[in-house]
């Protein structure tokens, strides 16, 4: 009964297109209210318990460097270094556009950004080189989902949270599973563009390389500065969001000079606006998975798992079926929470190394990002292109596929992820 009350208005507030978290949070009181004694006031504090997590402080320092950074001039100067190193081969545009995904997301840590500012850019410029508006839209859209696997990456900081696992460690896995989706990515751009033979562009010369790379060295010290200030044990991943914040407004504003102290205050309010409808939305499914444990749904939904522990095979299949479904219809923050302490007893029962499944969550729930109906990134890409809903969604179709296909890759290959991890934390397992 409350499990059919519960699903039942998820449906309706979803169907009625109401935002994800009073669909969230007002499916809990209601269900609260209706099945249970207990005061509706405990609810509003269960919603900040939620956010209480020292990790999840990282989120709005990240957010507010990426913005620093997207508008304090990198994006163009990294488009600029990536050309003049690639620009000149097969199918280069598009692999300029894979790489520059590649290293704005070291700095940004989002999807969704990266496609406003790399699209904004590249856009055009891969219309105007002769690749079709199919592919252009589609390169730029999926790309930017390795916004969420290279480090730094916001639901990598939300997983460690909820699941207790080392948020350096996550960092490190993410990069073999994000040069899994670059390697594919640009081998389907070398290869669409010499099927529809498509003019490669000159080569650039030494002076403009040596020009693109002095420009842009700036920005790249961004990721250096995080990765190596938590692998040196110089500060925590929470510190080095910060670090990054005070970073990028140095570079931006004394080194680039593209914002001046009222552009960095603008920032500032957006960054803010961005990083309360992340953790509101943090705060909502906590409360909706403190509804599902205390109502039996969670232990209903773990026990077809139950005699599946001997096969983490099959464990991972079904969780990945799980995430993927439940990613057409709600958010990354919302899918982790509300399905990770689902599914942490049966995986770490099956043997599943947990920073291996922390990455295989981060490139499921990050594929949501791009599937039908809701996925976020069909939208922001509608919005950044001017293209209809259906276009976006025709052309992210080839490249949806290769990202299911990265994922089996990362699932069942759990070496790709640990490899690198393991090397820096001697004691995983």
């Amino acid at each position: 009964m409350t499990a059919a009350l519960v699903f039942g208005l998820l449906a309706l507030g979803l169907f009625l297109s109401v935002p994800m978290f009073i669909v969230l949070t007002g499916t809990a009181f209601v269900v609260f209210a209706l099945t249970t004694p207990i005061p509706l006031s405990i609810l509003p504090q269960r919603v900040f318990a939620g956010i209480e997590n020292f990790p999840l402080m990282a989120i709005p320092f990240f957010v507010l460097a990426a913005n620093i950074m997207g508008k304090g001039g990198l994006s163009a100067r990294l488009v600029r270094f990536i050309e003049s190193l690639v620009g000149h081969l097969p199918g280069g545009l598009g692999v300029t556009v894979v790489l520059t995904c590649v290293l704005f997301a070291s700095i940004t840590g989002s999807s969704a950004s990266t496609i406003v500012a790399v699209g904004g850019i590249l856009y055009p410029a891969l219309v105007q080189a002769g690749y079709s508006e199919r592919f252009s839209i589609g390169v730029i859209t999926c790309s930017a989902l390795i916004g969420m696997i290279i480090p730094p990456s916001n639901a990598m900081i939300v997983f460690g949270a909820v699941a207790g696992v080392s948020i350096g460690a996550l960092f490190m896995a993410g990069i073999g599973a994000g040069a899994v989706f670059a390697l594919l990515y640009g081998v389907y751009c070398v290869v669409w563009s010499i099927a529809n033979r498509v003019e490669r562009r000159p080569r650039a010369t030494l002076e403009e390389r040596w020009r693109a790379t002095r420009e842009v060295a700036w920005g790249i010290g961004l990721p250096i500065v995080i990765v190596g200030g938590i692998y040196g044990g110089v500060f925590t991943p929470t510190e080095a969001a910060a670090v990054s914040v005070v970073y990028a407004a140095f570079v931006c504003v004394l080194v680039y000079r593209e914002l001046d102290l009222r552009g960095l205050m603008l920032v500032c309010l957006e960054a803010g606006v961005i990083s309360a409808r992340i953790l509101i939305m943090v705060g909502a499914a906590s409360l909706l998975s403190w509804l599902f444990t205390l109502s039996g749904i969670t232990r209903d939904i773990v026990a077809p798992f139950a005699d599946l522990k001997e096969s983490p095979g099959i464990v991972l299949l079904l969780a990945n079926g799980l995430f993927l479904v439940s990613g057409m219809f709600i958010d990354v923050f919302s899918n982790i929470l509300i399905l990770v302490p689902i599914l942490l007893g049966t995986v770490t029962a099956a043997g599943i190394n947990g920073v291996h499944f922390g990455i295989v969550t981060s490139v499921n729930v990050d594929i949501g990002n791009i599937t039908p109906p809701f996925g976020f990134n069909l939208f922001i890409a509608s919005g950044t292109f001017n293209k209809p809903y259906l276009t976006v969604l025709r052309a992210v179709l080839p490249w949806l596929a290769i990202a299911l296909f990265c994922l089996a890759i990362v699932t069942y290959v759990p070496e790709i992820s640990l490899w690198l991890p393991r090397q820096l934390y001697p004691q995983m397992s």
